[in-house]
């Protein structure tokens, strides 16, 4: 609540060039505090280790909406995505079950606001520029903070499952880590979608219309394919089952909608 009276203060005052200097200001002082807590407290006591941790979580999560936040374009999302891959470093680090939580929890987020969100057909004005231009920024980045959260989690969710913990794990299976990694192949297949739709818009924002267009419909039909084969190579080389049936299902979806749309 302070970061938001702050920045609409600093804004007023300087403009928005630099306002991620006031998320680094602010992350700077909890990351003080939690050296200062590190002074007071003895290592035996418990309230150090969750002192430590939200100190420091609190810190991180201020440098990870800085950056996203200095460039302007869809800063929300990316600096949750960013946040819930550097809470999950430091849950590396320090293991407390709720830095575990908090980076599922906006991971999450992450991927509903960039798959469910209607109004991301606003957000970005057509730039002339496909494929490589601020949506590509805006979906790849939170992509590859998913895959870098599920790469975390699947080496240590079910090594540091608590005995509170383990009802919510059937079959002792890392479910974060399938949360994120399928919340990663979500996201880029949305992206994949909405830079061929935006490559084939006329207007200045991306148009989603269901107009036969034969050009688009066949690009479609092929960036499907090769996503689908992409991830069967990625399925073969980590020995994946889970992997191999999805790629599976996007060959299939894709070969229905050759055969019975195109």
């Amino acid at each position: 609540f302070w970061f938001l009276a702050l920045a609409q203060a600093w804004d007023s005052a300087f403009g928005d060039d630099m306002i991620g200097v006031v998320a680094l200001a602010l992350g700077a002082l909890s990351l003080g505090a939690a050296m200062r807590l590190r002074q007071l407290i003895s290592e035996t006591d418990a309230a150090r280790l969750r002192g430590l941790v939200w100190f420091a979580a609190v810190a991180l999560s201020f440098v990870s909406i800085a950056i996203p936040l200095q460039l302007e374009k869809e800063w929300i999302t990316i600096g949750w995505a960013v946040q819930a891959f550097a809470l999950l470093q430091l849950w590396k680090r320090l293991d407390h079950p709720g830095l575990k939580y908090f980076a599922l929890m906006l991971s999450a987020f992450v991927i509903a606001r960039l798959i469910l969100n209607p109004q991301v057909f606003e957000y970005y004005a057509r730039s002339g520029r496909p494929v490589v231009n601020w949506m590509m920024y805006g979906y790849l980045v939170p992509a590859a903070a998913l895959v870098g959260a599920a790469a975390v989690l699947n080496k240590l969710e079910i090594a540091r499952l608590r005995d509170s913990e383990k009802a919510f794990y059937v079959g002792e299976k890392a479910w974060g880590a399938v949360l994120c990694f399928s919340g990663a192949i979500a996201v880029v297949f949305a992206w994949i979608n909405l830079t061929i739709f935006d490559a084939f818009s006329a207007g200045r924002a991306i148009e989603f219309t269901m107009e036969r267009l034969p050009a688009r419909d066949l690009t479609l039909s092929a960036a499907w394919a090769f996503f689908a084969l992409g991830l069967l190579g990625l399925a073969f080389r980590s020995n994946t089952q889970a992997l191999r049936w999805t790629s599976l299902a996007f060959l299939l979806l894709t070969i229905g909608k050759v055969f019975l749309y195109d």
